[in-house]
């Protein structure tokens, strides 16, 4: 109880700091309980706050402070499944891009209005196959750019996204090392000179598509080949 006069009696630079640096479980717990929306959301970021008392802070009703506990490492899932149905845009982003993440918190997030949020779910190393395959044929471009960038992305979905009407995506699928020789075929006669660059370029590419972009008109892609045929001799 002494403990808990001192530190509400401690300046707000003081609460602030120490929320900020302590390690001190009891003095964090105490902290999160501050009536200062700064000071509480600072023990949320805090690297020593434990499930606990982000639990609690989880239900805060400042905005901000559930953000902070949505992006800390510390954060359970059972924490960010209640925060990925919080009505602010900005905590069910923080929410998908935090690695804890799991594959069924981001398959609800896939389904989320805000793109931001589906990009970020699209982005994340827990998303399945099942969630690339679904926010590939999203109707931003974010997000489908965001797909064909992504670690566990298929073949399957990069030859599909590889006939995307954007050339940010297609240029994603191009310098993809899981890009199938069928891809990259049909992006080495892409409209945008970078886009074949990035084929020219790619580890999976063949002779004999090389020999085609030789004689490509561009002077990038050409220049690329050579590059390419240095490297490998």
């Amino acid at each position: 109880m002494k403990r808990r006069i001192e530190l509400s009696k401690l300046p707000i630079e003081e609460r602030i700091s120490l929320a900020s640096s302590t390690s001190n479980p009891d003095a964090l717990k105490e902290l999160s309980q501050d009536g200062n929306w700064f000071i509480r959301k600072a023990v949320a970021e805090n690297a020593s706050a434990t499930p606990e008392i982000l639990l609690k802070l989880s239900k805060d009703g400042d905005w901000l402070v559930r953000r902070a506990v949505a992006e800390s490492a510390n954060a359970t899932p059972e924490i960010l499944l209640r925060l990925s149905k919080d009505k602010n845009g900005d905590i069910r982003y923080a929410v998908a891009r935090n690695v804890n993440a799991t594959s069924a918190i981001l398959l609800k997030l896939s389904d989320d209005k805000v793109w931001r949020v589906r990009e970020a779910a699209a982005g994340s190393a827990n998303a399945t196959s099942e969630i690339l395959l679904k926010l590939s044929k999203d109707e931003a471009l974010a997000v489908r750019h965001a797909v064909a960038k992504n670690v566990n992305v298929t073949p399957e979905i990069l030859l599909k996204l590889s006939e995307d009407k954007y050339c940010e995506v297609r240029l994603a699928v191009a310098g993809s090392a899981k890009a199938t020789q069928k891809a990259l075929l049909k992006l080495s006669e892409d409209e945008y000179w970078f886009v074949r660059e990035a084929v020219a370029e790619n580890v999976n590419v063949t002779p004999e598509i090389l020999l085609k972009l030789s004689k490509d008109e561009n002077g990038w892609v050409r220049e690329a080949v050579v590059e390419k045929l240095q490297k490998s001799n």
